[in-house]
């Protein structure tokens, strides 16, 4: 199995999917502490919620709409952060395409200190847009903090993804 994707990582074949965990030595939170808030709101404790998903539906239908959750998002997502060393180190890897489901900023900052120029997609509107002169993809398939009322976050959204985000879908089985 290494020996085969080091063999498609030499030949420029190789792609990556990265994880929340990627980010959280930087600083940011993970999907337990981006609900802590809304739970306390809703009288909830999140340490005792194992459905996060369904904890931030509920409060999207308890309070009207997701204005609390996208504002969440982009406080949490936005800030200020250091580049950890795998950031870094994957900034480097031969690898042109990446598939994320973190809604921050740390991989495109990554390419670009390292001087690559990143295709980030975040909507199927820009997935049919080729950035020219590129030198990775990143399919950001949960969206980007910079964009919250599109992000995957609720029950709705993770049930809604085949019809709303096929184009994502569909590209990754491709991948």
């Amino acid at each position: 199995m290494i020996r085969h994707y080091q063999s498609e990582l030499q030949s420029g074949d190789a792609a990556l999917f990265v994880g929340a965990g990627l980010s959280q030595p930087s600083g940011f939170v993970n999907w337990k502490e981006l609900m802590r808030e809304v739970a306390s709101e809703l009288k909830l404790d999140v340490e005792r919620e194992s459905d996060l998903i369904a904890l931030a539906q509920y409060h999207i239908n308890e309070r009207g709409g997701r204005s609390r959750i996208n504002r969440l998002l982009i406080d949490e997502f936005t800030r200020d952060s250091t580049l950890t060393e795998n950031h870094r180190l994957i900034a480097t890897l031969p690898i042109r395409t990446i598939w994320t489901t973190n809604y921050d900023e740390l991989l495109e900052t990554a390419f670009r200190e390292g001087r690559r120029r990143p295709d980030v997609k975040t909507t199927k509107e820009n997935l049919a847009i080729t950035l020219p002169n590129r030198d990775v993809v990143i399919y950001k398939m949960h969206g980007d903090c910079r964009q919250p009322q599109d992000a995957v976050l609720t029950k709705e959204d993770y049930e809604t993804y085949a019809e709303k985000r096929e184009v994502f879908s569909t590209a990754l089985k491709g991948d």
